[in-house]
């Protein structure tokens, strides 16, 4: 019987991989926030409300005193950074009550003249009336600030089109808004000279960077706050969980992984967890076997400290690399995107392998391709095993020789797709316009799926695969169509000399190609292959993106198409964790072994 537990647990790929492998296993626990963040908070370009939230945040942080050391450390360099924000935010202040304060009636005029033109786009004049209402609103400061952005806004709408150059000049210009830029030249060019002339681009950068400061800092310093609470219940356990629970109180159905992960495996409520900062892991010291889980790629800002551990505090790495400490797993496996080697030239990897070393475990680590595990995938990942050192091993561990690929990624997909997945004609012709095959990077089936990205996921609007004439008979497109994927569409696979693509001998493709693009802001992931040219578009099917994950058709899903999208190509590759497990268990066969 092998005890595990896992963080940012997503849809369980070591669970399942255990359960392929039939190896008795026990969830001791599980934690995910499924992306629910309760401590995010969005600070608009608003002078006042940057104010606000930095001097609230002075409060909170005076009121929060560590008896820890490394804990007073940490609040102190969090407070150098509020105070750092503080006086660039008073700078930024000063600044803005010098300006003039003649803006008003010029920006109004440029935007009443908009709103009253015919033929105008009605998002366009939605947006002004809105620019209108807003001026006057808040403080003057407030005012003079939000003058200057709705000056640049207007001037980028016209930039979209047209020449700065040109601005001022009684001549015909374009507009993708219909917006009639000749009658108001002279007024656009008259508030751009003033933009420029008060230094107000720098001033909306500088109110920018404040905007996102506060965000982080509100997160970081209530994340604080939180912890502080949490540590004086001491080692009430079940107080703490119920006091966290609290603090995602009416959020529960929001947490899809949750409900993927529950329908899934023999685990109860109690042990799982929602927020890895919040979770201590000394309550679980001794009692796990094998730790899985991995972190998104951060910089540390404690880096050249020299403390170890200490100077990844505020990372997500940090999170995972405290529970090791604290739980002492014999066994523990991470992964992250390969990037994370080369990361902020070298020197993350460098102390996250500093890290793991000084927690008292042998580490090794490799990136492993899915494609060389028996997944049509393109998938590369950075895995990192390693043993707790009072370990006896029966050999030492070496990560699994590639093996070939005999499964094609046609072999993962459903002989009768729902019909529900196929493209209509619209849906055809949207995704196979030429600046969509370049922009978009629409997928065309055959034998191999794309790699993402961390935190990628598939993406019905996007991955798409070609179904055979003869298994989509009733639902044929029309010729022209089907010339057009034909030649068009081969083309864009067969490209030669751009970022994604290199020419091969031939259109059936054994290896898949990574895709590093992003969509509607989703990483997205799909097949990107040309098997036939008399077919039909259609998207693929969760069932078939879990299947190129390595679930098994075992794995129930309980969840909207979309959130199995997200959740699949968020997950770890199963049969890479297999072999990894093989190997795992060749060097220390004790960790299977009846107690």
């Amino acid at each position: 019987m092998i005890r595990i537990a896992t963080v940012f647990s997503g849809i369980g790929a070591i669970e399942h991989a255990l359960q392929r492998m039939q190896i008795k296993n026990e969830i001791v626990f599980a934690c995910d926030n499924g992306d629910v963040a309760i401590l995010t908070k969005k600070i608009g370009m608003n002078i006042d409300e940057i104010g606000n939230e930095l001097r609230e945040l002075s409060v909170i942080i005076n009121n929060i005193q560590f008896n820890d050391e490394v804990e007073d450390l940490y609040k102190n360099q969090l407070d150098g950074m509020l105070a750092e924000a503080l006086n660039e935010y008073e700078t930024v202040l000063h600044k803005i009550d010098s300006l003039p304060k003649q803006n008003s009636k010029l920006v109004e005029k440029i935007l009443k003249k908009v709103i009253s033109m015919k033929d105008v786009k009605a998002s366009r004049v939605k947006e002004y009336k809105k620019f209108l209402a807003e001026i006057g609103q808040g403080s003057m400061q407030q005012t003079k600030l939000r003058e200057l952005q709705v000056i640049l806004e207007v001037s980028n709408d016209y930039k979209r089109d047209n020449s700065l150059e040109d601005l001022g000049k009684d001549i015909e210009f374009e507009s993708g808004d219909d917006i009639d830029w000749r009658s108001i030249s002279e007024l656009v060019y008259s508030a751009y000279e003033k933009l420029e002339a008060l230094d107000g681009k720098k001033i909306i950068r500088k109110v920018q960077d404040l905007s996102q400061r506060a965000s982080q800092l509100h997160e970081k310093i209530n994340y604080m706050d939180i912890q502080k609470k949490l540590e004086s219940m001491g080692d009430d356990w079940e107080a703490r969980k119920k006091y966290v629970d609290s603090l995602y109180e009416g959020m529960e159905k929001r947490n899809k992984v949750k409900v993927s992960y529950m329908a899934n495996y023999n685990i109860k409520e109690e042990q799982f967890h929602w927020n890895v900062a919040f979770l201590n892991g000394k309550q679980y010291a001794g009692k796990v076997d094998l730790f899985v889980g991995g972190s998104p790629c951060q910089s540390f800002s404690l880096v050249g400290k020299q403390r170890g551990l200490e100077d990844t505090r505020g990372t997500l790495f940090y999170e995972y690399a405290r529970l090791i400490d604290e739980i002492k797993p014999k066994v523990f496996i991470y992964e992250n995107v390969k990037a994370v080697t080369s990361h902020d030239g070298g020197k993350t990897w460098k102390k996250m392998q500093q890290v793991f070393a000084e927690l008292g475990y042998k580490i090794t680590w490799s990136i492993l391709n899915a494609k060389n595990y028996g997944i049509p995938q393109n998938r590369e990942r950075l895995f990192v095993v390693g043993f707790r050192e009072d370990l006896k091993l029966v050999k030492d561990f070496s990560f699994p020789e590639p093996i070939p690929l005999k499964k094609k990624m046609k072999d993962f997909l459903m002989d009768n797709a729902p019909g529900g997945y196929f493209l209509p004609k619209k849906g055809v012709e949207f995704v196979t316009k030429e600046k969509n095959l370049s922009k978009r990077f629409t997928q065309i089936d055959g034998d191999v799926q794309l790699c993402q990205k961390k935190n990628q996921q598939f993406n019905w609007h996007g991955d798409f695969i070609f179904q055979s004439e003869e298994e989509a008979k009733e639902k044929e497109i029309p010729d022209l169509e089907k010339y057009f994927l034909s030649e068009k569409v081969v083309k864009y696979v067969m490209a030669t000399g751009t970022k994604n693509f290199y020419s091969k001998p031939k259109t059936d493709l054994d290896v898949a190609r990574p895709l590093l693009t992003t969509m509607h802001k989703m990483h997205r992931a799909g097949v990107d292959n040309y098997v036939t040219t008399d077919g039909r578009l259609r998207k693929l099917t969760p069932r078939e993106c879990l299947r190129l994950m390595g679930f098994s058709d075992e794995f129930k899903i309980e969840v909207s198409d979309t959130a199995m999208y997200q959740q699949a190509g968020n997950s770890i590759v199963v049969d890479v964790l297999i072999h990894i497990m093989n190997k795992v268990i060749e060097s220390y066969p004790s960790l299977i072994e009846e107690e």
